[in-house]
């Protein structure tokens, strides 16, 4: 079989000039990708584009598109509202046509807005643009940003607190009611993500059609982004200057980078940094910088980034993703569930697999840097092998708890993506800590409100 329609010619022929992807290789430790396909389409980057934040109906339908440059407004240029009490603040992953061909130890990812011969439809999807939080009120989980404005600057007092929407209190993040005490100190807990939740806990609180089971959409937009930047590396530095050929180049740099001594400190590994953060910047790709206030040795500024449209995609908080099962025994197998009506977080000892879920790959045993990944003609994508660094190979870190000669805890666990401000280099969009049961819960764990 010959590799994807003619992916060797600059500039195929038609039809097959409707395509742009990346090709790689399984036994290169090289991050950098090829580009292939309609190399125009690299430079117009038109299924990228179409990702943006919108304002939903409870039925996930479009209420208004948020502006392309500022999400505090609606498309049309009207002050939107972004608070939840208008519909959920969505970020849309739009509908495109997909094929995966591997050929020896090459493999391309091939990517069009149109039904070429051999593509899947991979249907549209959408997911909040930050972590969410919950509705205290209501027992709802929604996504919004309840931060107020000075021109585009985030408002703060004379301590130099956030200024917070009046309804903001009923949004606290963090563990919820437990954090009330914080409320109007330096480590407030409203209008932050909530945390401190297990899947389970999580789960009824997604309703009118939500869920969190966000692997699949967070993978498809990591996807999308090494396509652009024609890299495994999303940490590598940023720059909005393009390549001499008019391609992005880079990546998206690190995250909101913290200390975790400091951190405990501040809040306990709390989160630190307000849903909607980069609002300012819509749905293009950047970075806006945060003071966070009661640091250890004064104020601290982080970058907080977002990749058109989607804020802090790695290297924040930890991310729940209950679409994600792992079995750990004699070998270690990651399992898919398509459908959220069979979401479960199933019982650690049991030895079948819950209904609903597929097995896609075997996982490395041991930790590390991941070296390679599986990938599935779905688009699916898990660490295959282990051995690379935070610049070989797919530059994020795999964890798994059978590495060591006396682990003997067989059975199921849960996935969590993205990984911590304080991970450093481990972090990015193919992180993935397979370590922990899926009834684990903590301060630093938090979840993406989605609809698909």
């Amino acid at each position: 079989m010959g590799l994807l329609l003619g992916s060797g010619n600059t500039k195929p022929q038609y039809p097959y000039d409707q395509w742009y992807g990346v090709q790689g290789d399984f036994n290169s430790q090289d991050y950098k990708l090829k580009r292939v396909g309609n190399l125009d389409l690299h430079r117009t980057l038109p299924i990228q584009a179409k990702l943006k934040r919108f304002v939903e109906n409870p039925d996930g339908s479009v209420k208004y598109y948020l502006n392309q440059n500022d999400s505090r407004k609606k498309d049309s240029g009207a002050t939107a509202l972004i608070d939840s009490t208008d519909g959920n603040v969505m970020l849309e992953k739009p509908e495109y046509y997909f094929k995966l061909e591997i050929e020896g130890t090459k493999w391309i990812r091939a990517y069009s807005e149109y039904p070429l011969p051999g593509f899947i439809k991979m249907e549209r999807k959408t997911v909040s643009p930050w972590y969410a939080t919950v509705d205290i009120t209501n027992s709802v989980a929604v996504s919004g940003c309840w931060l107020t404005w000075n021109g585009d600057e985030i408002a703060r007092d004379s301590d130099g607190f956030v200024i917070l929407k009046a309804n903001a209190a009923q949004f606290r993040g963090g563990s919820g009611a437990g954090d009330a005490a914080k409320d109007g100190t330096y480590n407030s807990m409203l209008g932050m993500p909530r945390t401190s939740i297990s899947k389970a806990g999580v789960r009824p609180l997604c309703k009118n059609g939500t869920h969190h089971g966000a692997y699949r959409v967070y993978n498809e937009i990591a996807w999308l982004q090494r396509v652009e930047y024609a890299s495994l590396h999303c940490q590598d530095a940023y720059t909005e200057t393009l390549t001499a050929d008019g391609f992005h180049q880079g990546g998206l740099g690190s995250g909101p980078v913290v200390n975790g001594t400091e951190w405990n400190t501040w809040g306990s590994y709390k989160p630190f940094v307000p849903c909607g953060v980069t609002a300012t910047l819509g749905n293009n790709t950047g970075k806006v910088s945060y003071t966070i206030k009661g640091w250890t040795g004064g104020d601290k500024v982080v970058q907080v980034t977002s990749y058109r449209g989607l804020e802090t995609p790695y290297e924040y908080l930890w991310m729940l993703a209950d679409d994600v099962l792992i079995w750990h025994a004699d070998v270690s197998i990651a399992y898919v569930c398509e459908d959220p009506t069979k979401f479960t977080s199933h019982s650690d000892s049991a030895t079948t697999v819950p209904i609903g879920y597929e097995a896609i790959t075997e996982l490395p045993r041991t930790e590390g840097y991941v070296l390679s990944m599986a990938h599935s003609t779905k688009g699916y994508s898990f660490a295959e092998k282990v051995g690379g660094s935070s610049n070989k190979g797919y530059c994020d870190y795999y964890w798994t708890p059978t590495g060591g000669s006396t682990w003997s805890a067989v059975g199921w666990y849960g996935a969590l993506l993205s990984a911590l401000a304080s991970h450093g280099a481990n972090a990015g969009f193919g992180f993935l800590n397979a370590h922990y049961r899926s009834s684990y819960a903590t301060a630093h764990i938090g979840f993406r409100l989605c609809r698909f």
